[in-house]
């Protein structure tokens, strides 16, 4: 088997997204600068009350969100599989390009950063928020994509006759 070099760009591209991820999921704080206890005239000392202020609790995937994962992946590989198995029959891929679904580690890069950059947008707007808008917009592409799936595997073969 041949990787091509676009299979290792794709990959690379899956960890950095994946390594941007985690680093920026951290929740810790930012570091403060120090305050100086000296005056100049550049820098006078202004001596403030240190105020807390409350922030608003950042929300958290639920139960619910983490089986709406589970589907999308789900889903996303069996899009795989049965665009394969759909192209071994004979049909030809309608909205990719067709490099994109020819070459294995590509197709599979594909899905692959599909599926996180669609999990890391609904934990983005669950974190800010919209849960109901991340839980419709995941509905909604599990919907799409099982009909994709049911569509391909419906689908007559004619090379395999």
């Amino acid at each position: 088997m041949s990787w091509g070099r676009w299979t290792f760009v794709a990959f690379g591209l899956l960890v950095l997204c994946c390594l941007l991820a985690c680093t920026s999921a951290s929740g810790e704080p930012a570091p403060s600068a120090p305050t100086p206890t000296y005056s100049s005239s550049l820098r006078p000392v202004i001596v403030a009350a240190r105020v807390r202020v409350s922030l608003p609790e950042q929300e958290r995937p639920h139960l619910l969100d983490d089986a709406l994962f589970t589907s999308l992946t789900g889903y996303r590989t069996l899009d795989y599989f049965s665009t394969r198995r759909a192209l071994a029959g004979g049909a030809h891929e309608v909205i990719l390009p067709q490099w994109v679904v020819d070459n294995r580690g590509t197709f599979i890069a594909f899905e692959g950063l599909a599926t996180a950059s669609e999990i890391g947008g609904s934990v983005w707007l669950i974190r800010h928020g919209r849960r109901r808008m991340a839980r419709t917009m995941n509905a909604v592409s599990i919907g799409l994509g099982v009909q994709a799936v049911v569509h391909n595997y419906t689908e007559p073969l004619t090379s395999l006759h």
